[in-house]
């Protein structure tokens, strides 16, 4: 299970590097939350920090940012439409990995395995609000991926809250990206929980600790 967080703040690279998890961004972004910074100002930035894997949207009018970036760190996002099937394989063959994104489609899916992506992105929120199924959709998704026996991901965002979250975890989802408010929320532990840890906490001061043997 991965979950990665979506953002490119302060707030979110230290969660990342605290968690030692990977950050997915995308142009819309980055425009919110990094808008002074210049693509390869940003690169540069990203390039230092103690994050292992990051998202990276790119287009075939940017392909030579690709020359300023780790293949170990960063996944090549690319909307996956006809005009960037060519700039994927192009991508593999320099040693990235690609996650295809804005994947509705069974169509879309099948095109993407043929070109062996690494990941596939599937919108949960915004498909449901274009009048598709996200669970059904992600299950299609699924099945057709292990038919083909195939090692791509889906790695599903657009989550807006933890009904989603859990929802999209339940049919067997195992990589998720989700938005560093909501991380924070998810990651909470209930306080019935916190009950029992504070009892365990209690009584281990309770008991006493002789002084190690020499």
């Amino acid at each position: 299970m991965k979950i990665y967080i979506d953002g490119c703040d302060k707030q979110s690279i230290d969660l990342a590097e605290k968690f030692e998890i990977g950050i997915t961004t995308n142009p819309t972004i980055i425009v919110n939350k990094c808008a002074k910074r210049s693509l390869f100002e940003l690169i540069g930035f990203f390039s230092q920090i103690k994050v292992p894997e990051i998202f990276l949207h790119v287009e075939k009018s940017y392909e030579e940012i690709v020359e300023c970036l780790d293949t170990k760190k960063f996944v090549i996002k690319l909307p996956w439409v006809e005009e960037n099937y060519e700039l994927s394989v192009l991508l593999k063959k320099k040693g990235f990995r690609v996650c295809a994104t804005a994947v509705y489609e069974l169509s879309q899916l099948i095109t993407a395995l043929t070109l062996n992506v690494d990941f596939v992105a599937f919108y949960y929120d915004r498909a449901s609000k274009k009048g598709i199924d996200p669970e059904k959709r992600i299950c299609e998704f699924m099945e057709i991926i292990s038919k083909n026996h195939s090692d791509t991901r889906v790695i599903v965002a657009s989550l807006k809250n933890t009904d989603q979250i859990l929802s999209a975890v339940k049919i067997g989802v195992s990589h998720i990206t989700i938005p560093v408010d909501l991380f924070k929320e998810f990651v909470k532990v209930p306080e019935y929980v916190l009950v029992d840890v504070r009892k365990f906490s209690e009584d281990l001061k309770k008991i006493s600790i002789s002084e190690r043997k020499k």
